[in-house]
C-alpha cells in the first residue's frame, strides 16, 4: 500500500455518479482502491454533481464507507480550481437582509 496521508491530493477520474442519491466513486492510479465521494465535498458553485469519466483532483482518507476503503475529503472538478479551504478568504456563503417599516 502506498504511503499516503489525508493532506495528499490525487489526480483521478469519476467511475460512477448517482445524482439522485448524491454520491459516487472515484479512482486514482496513486491509490490501491476506489474512493467513495459525497456531493457535499465537491468544491463547486451551485448544484454539485460529477459525471462518469470526468477528470478530478481530490483528497481522501482511509476510512470504511459502505464497501469502500477510502473516502473523499474534498473534490475539485477542474484541475485549475484546486484551492485548500484554509486559503480561502471569508465564508462559503453570505447573506443579507434589509427590513423597512412603514410608518
Amino acid at each position: 500500500m502506498p504511503d499516503t496521508t489525508s493532506g495528499d491530493v490525487y489526480t483521478g477520474r469519476v467511475l460512477e455518479w448517482h445524482s439522485e442519491e448524491g454520491w459516487g466513486v472515484l479512482a486514482s492510479d496513486a491509490l490501491p482502491d476506489e474512493v467513495w465521494a459525497h456531493f457535499s465535498v465537491i468544491e463547486a458553485e451551485g448544484f454539485r454533481e460529477l459525471t462518469a469519466g470526468q477528470a478530478v483532483l481530490f483528497s481522501a482518507e482511509r476510512a470504511e464507507q459502505d464497501q469502500y476503503r477510502w473516502r473523499a475529503l474534498c473534490v475539485w472538478p477542474e484541475a485549475g480550481s484546486h484551492r485548500r479551504s484554509e486559503e480561502e478568504d471569508g465564508p462559503g456563503y453570505s447573506s443579507g437582509l434589509d427590513i423597512t417599516f412603514d410608518s
